[in-house]
C-alpha cells in the first residue's frame, strides 16, 4: 500500500477539521478530483449528512461526490469501481457496525485497498476512523468485528477523553496498540507509516508491549 490515511476525532464538518482535512487533501495525485464521500454509516440522516459534507468541503474549495453504498445491498459493480479509482474518500461517522457489514470481507473492502494501493487519500471520522483499525471496538469494550488494518495492530478510539479506561486493557494484553482521538483531532499517516504520522490537536497512544 502506497496511499495516506487521516483519522479523526468525530463531530466530523466542522471547521475544527479544516487544516488537517486540506493537508490530507493535499496528497491527492489530482488534485482536481472530487472527494468521494461514503455516508452508510449515518444511518437513518444519509442524505442529511452527505449535504453537511457537500457544503463543508465546497467552503474548503473541494468538491465531492456521494457514493450510492448506503449499506451492503449496494455492492454493486458499478459502485465498487468507483471506491477502486477514487482519488480520495471519506468514511462519514455514524454507525460502526453498518461499515463493518459493508466493507469487511466484501468486494467493497477488496476495493478500498486496491484504492490505497493506487495512492488514495482514505479519510474517516469517528465510526470512519474506528474501520481503519485492525479491530473495530465500541466503548466498553465491545467488539464489532474486524477492521480494515490500514493502521496495522492498532484500535482507534475516537470521541476520546483524557485516559485509557481499564477495558482498554485486554486489547493491549493482545499486543494491539490503542489511538485515542479528541474530537477536533486528527492524525495523518502514509501507509506504510514513513515518514512518522502528523497530528493534527491531541492524540493519545497506548503502546504496544514489545
Amino acid at each position: 500500500m502506497s496511499g495516506w490515511i487521516l483519522l479523526s476525532g468525530g463531530n466530523e464538518f466542522s471547521d475544527s477539521y479544516a487544516k488537517a482535512d486540506l493537508a490530507a487533501l493535499e496528497k491527492r495525485a489530482n488534485k482536481n478530483s472530487p472527494l468521494l464521500v461514503v455516508v452508510t454509516a449515518p444511518f437513518p440522516t444519509q442524505e442529511l449528512a452527505y449535504k453537511t459534507a457537500q457544503k463543508y468541503f465546497s467552503n474548503l474549495g473541494i468538491e465531492t461526490l456521494m457514493s450510492p453504498i448506503l449499506s451492503e445491498n449496494d455492492l454493486t459493480l458499478e459502485n465498487i469501481d468507483q471506491i477502486a479509482n477514487a482519488d480520495s474518500i471519506y468514511i462519514a461517522g455514524g454507525t460502526p457496525a453498518r461499515l463493518v457489514k459493508s466493507f469487511i470481507d466484501t468486494d467493497a473492502e477488496a476495493a478500498l485497498k486496491t484504492a490505497l494501493d493506487r495512492g488514495c487519500v482514505v479519510m474517516g471520522s469517528s465510526a470512519g476512523a474506528m474501520l481503519m483499525g485492525c479491530k473495530v471496538v465500541m466503548p466498553g469494550g465491545n467488539e464489532i468485528g474486524r477492521g480494515l488494518n490500514f493502521l496495522p495492530n492498532q484500535i482507534v478510539l475516537p470521541h476520546f477523553g483524557s485516559g485509557f479506561p481499564a477495558w482498554t486493557q485486554k486489547f493491549h494484553n493482545q499486543k494491539l496498540g490503542l489511538v485515542g482521538l479528541a474530537e477536533g483531532s486528527s492524525l495523518l499517516t502514509s501507509v506504510p507509516s514513513v515518514p512518522g504520522p502528523i497530528e493534527f490537536g491531541p492524540v493519545k497512544y497506548l503502546e504496544i508491549n514489545n
